[in-house]
């Protein structure tokens, strides 16, 4: 957690950096490049690298794949220059899927059963570059952010603690907040003078100590893929 949130800061930094160079290299902007508003709705997939994850779906069926779920989220661009800005924006994720265990059924042998479910959202600002003019561009960037996490369960579990080994319906739940760091790559497609359309992939690094119901559990990796699309209004 402490080299992630070094990485945070050293980044900022650069981008600042890098803002503040490239508006005064470029000077003065014609009208109309001053800034633009995004709407975005994609796919997230989480990544599920970690021993926690591993852990989870030895015992339970499934895989984070199953997490996968539709994502939302705003931009706002500040242009610095004619090719590249600040963005910041905020997204959503909630992916859920229903799990059983893997060696236990109850009595007449069906599966024991519950509903895992995992939300993200997070505040971000990223650096970005555009290449070509005003037609049809593709641009890249970086950034980071803070990311907002929650794990539920809430289903059917086995009580190991009673030697009778009851099933019992139960709620488990761990948040938390943490940093991240993310890349982007994507083409915008101009519609009329002021609005444009937008395909972007993102791909985040992000995780956190688990604590609440799950905590001495590990820690939990949050990162995974986003492929999104969407429109922008320019001014």
């Amino acid at each position: 957690m402490r080299h992630l949130t070094t990485r945070v800061l050293v980044i900022a930094a650069a981008l600042c950096g890098l803002a503040a160079a490239d508006a005064a290299a470029q000077g003065n902007w014609q009208p109309g490049d001053f800034g633009a508003v995004r709407l975005r709705l994609g796919v997230f997939t989480p990544q599920g690298s970690s021993e926690f994850w591993d852990d989870y779906f030895s015992d339970f069926t499934g895989s984070t794949d199953d997490l996968e779920d539709l994502s939302f989220g705003a931009d706002y661009l500040w242009r610095t220059s004619r090719s590249s800005g600040l963005l910041f924006g905020m997204s959503f994720y909630e992916g859920s899927t229903t799990v059983a265990y893997r060696d236990w059924v109850d009595a007449d042998g069906f599966d024991i059963r519950h509903a895992t479910e995992l939300s993200l959202t997070d505040l971000s600002a990223a650096y970005v570059v555009r290449a070509g003019g005003r037609g049809a561009h593709p641009y890249i960037g970086a950034g980071g952010g803070l990311l907002w996490w929650r794990f539920l369960e809430e289903g059917e579990f086995i009580d190991f603690g009673d030697p009778e080994l009851p099933i019992v319906w139960a709620s488990y739940l761990a948040d938390g907040l943490t940093w991240e760091l993310f890349a982007l790559a994507g083409l915008e497609v101009p519609l009329a003078p002021s609005w444009g359309a937008f395909f972007e992939g993102r791909y985040r690094w992000a995780e956190d100590d688990l604590g609440d119901d799950f905590a001495g559990f590990g820690t939990i990796d949050l990162s995974g893929w986003e492929l999104a699309a969407g429109f922008s209004w320019n001014f």
